[in-house]
């Protein structure tokens, strides 16, 4: 029989497993759903951006209300939102009914993600070492759901349709409530108040905020309503750190940010999902589009980065106590932005060694980096603060594993589009061509449904350009990352008072 313990643990890991196979396992399904329903290719990066959007719009909203309406309850109530909106996007009849459903699944994970990690720093605050190696089990589900995404995509799709792949929730979910029910115990803090406004410019900035980003990638950023919905998201963060410096029970209480080295550990703890979910991400789109590998030939290509994510959490979860977070923190983080480095040699008629070497490089440097960076704030933070520190530190990696889908989209979008003509040129296609071509890539235009080598070659080559732009970015966040915690996070400093 599985110890109490254990069970807690497992249901904690399941919620945050049903919340990021969401992620991938959405992106596999990608070309099966556009032919099925006949979306416009502008339009189908909203069936995984809308559910990024919700996570990160209601992310820090989720938090609070847990805390609000007790952490059990949230948790079950955004377990059961996960797997509703799978089967409302299972059961789709049109394109508007996907998104739907893609949004209530977001809303679900915003409910999940912050909570899961609450109910395992309650229930074993009081012993700080388990506390902290059962985080770093948590933090490897983020990987192992991540990679596998893709792999169980792809098999669902060899074996059925992409409807199939939605259905992954539903027994994950029916599993999950009843571990949540025998389990965990309820827990809340008595008396907390809502923080309404600061939810409401907390959801306001972070979901114009990726909408304007995505969108902009595409549309452009001088683009009138891209530039009037970002500048509504920097008025709502704003006013969202105002707000939240004059509330006395605020939903992230900025004023701990302050102390530079607590900041550290929230913006390095945000690059490092940022970097992982993005190459995950870019690697997704690079092979199936680039290499023309299916689903499932993609989610095997994936499995070094899982399998060395999982081997550098448990390494790093061995050396907590002997060596300080900071340096594993500063350590992982160069390490990543090597593998980046490493997969800018990636070529459109290139082999797969390149690949397997960048995956293995950034599930090593991402799994030193991920699960320390808990540690790292909590180092930093006296014992009172411990809960805010982990409400923060879950929000900061959500909204970097949203910011990277959107940023990184939106980078590749830019660097494609603006190489394509060029590409299609060299190539000596006729202007007319050339410019039917980029219409089509462009979402407008019609398509004639034939491609000739010329064409596909330069489509190609021009999305490596966006992937290999987009790599420069993760390279230099993870750049910055590793000198923020080397500089700030690996020597020994007081706590935030």
């Amino acid at each position: 029989m599985i110890p109490h313990d254990r069970l807690i643990l497992l249901a904690a890991c399941l919620g945050l497993f049903m919340s990021f196979i969401e992620v991938t396992a959405a992106i596999s399904t990608l070309r099966a759903l556009q032919v099925d329903m006949a979306v416009a290719p502008a339009d189908l990066s909203w069936v995984s951006s809308t559910y990024t959007l919700v996570v990160a719009a209601c992310v820090l909203s989720g938090g609070a209300l847990g805390e609000r309406f007790g952490r059990r309850r949230v948790f079950l109530t955004g377990a059961v939102l996960l797997a509703a909106g799978s089967l409302v996007v299972a059961t789709a009849g049109a394109y508007p009914q996907v998104l739907v459903g893609r949004g209530i699944s977001g809303l679900g994970g915003a409910l999940v993600l912050p909570t899961s990690l609450a109910v395992i720093t309650t229930t074993f605050f009081v012993d700080l070492p388990r506390m902290l190696r059962y985080i770093a089990i948590w933090v490897s589900v983020s990987g192992v759901g991540l990679a596998v995404g893709p792999l169980l995509g792809g098999l669902l799709l060899e074996w059925s349709s992409w409807r199939a792949v939605y259905l992954v929730n539903t027994p994950l979910a029916v599993v999950t409530v009843l571990v949540t029910l025998r389990a965990v115990p309820e827990s809340k803090v008595p008396g907390r108040p809502l923080d309404l406004a600061g939810q409401l410019w907390a959801v306001l900035g972070l979901s114009t905020l990726v909408y304007g980003i995505a969108v902009g990638g595409r549309s452009g950023y001088d683009d009138p309503v891209v530039v009037a919905v970002l500048a509504v998201a920097a008025v709502s963060l704003t006013a969202l750190v105002l707000t939240e410096r004059r509330t006395a029970a605020p939903m992230l209480d900025v004023r701990m940010m302050r102390n530079a080295r607590y900041t550290a550990a929230l913006c390095v703890a945000a690059a490092a999902l940022f970097v992982f979910v993005g190459v995950v991400f870019l690697e997704v789109l690079f092979l199936q589009r680039v290499r023309d590998f299916g689903p499932l030939g993609t989610g095997l290509r994936l499995l070094p980065a899982m399998l060395a994510f999982v081997a550098a959490t448990a390494t790093a979860q061995r050396l907590a106590g002997r060596v300080r977070a900071g340096r594993l923190l500063a350590g992982g983080s160069l390490l990543t932005t090597v593998a980046a480095l490493v997969l800018l040699r990636q070529q459109a008629d290139g082999g797969y060694a390149v690949t397997a070497v960048g995956l293995v490089l950034v599930g090593l440097g991402s799994g030193l980096v991920v699960a320390p960076s808990t540690a790292a704030a909590f180092e930093v933070v006296e014992g009172a603060r411990m809960g805010a520190a982990s409400s923060a530190v879950t929000a900061f990696r959500q909204v970097g594993s949203v910011l990277a889908t959107a940023v990184l989209g939106a980078v590749l979008a830019v660097r494609f589009l603006g190489a394509l003509p060029d590409r299609l040129a060299a190539h000596h296609l006729p202007a007319p061509v050339v410019a039917q071509v980029t219409a089509v890539a462009r979402g407008g235009g019609s398509s004639s449904g034939r491609s000739t080598p010329p064409i596909a070659d330069s489509v190609r080559e021009a999305f490596t350009a966006g992937v290999h732009s987009s790599l420069w970015v993760v390279a230099g966040v993870a750049f910055v990352a590793a000198v923020l915690a080397s500089a700030l996070l690996a020597g020994r400093r007081p706590a935030v008072d």
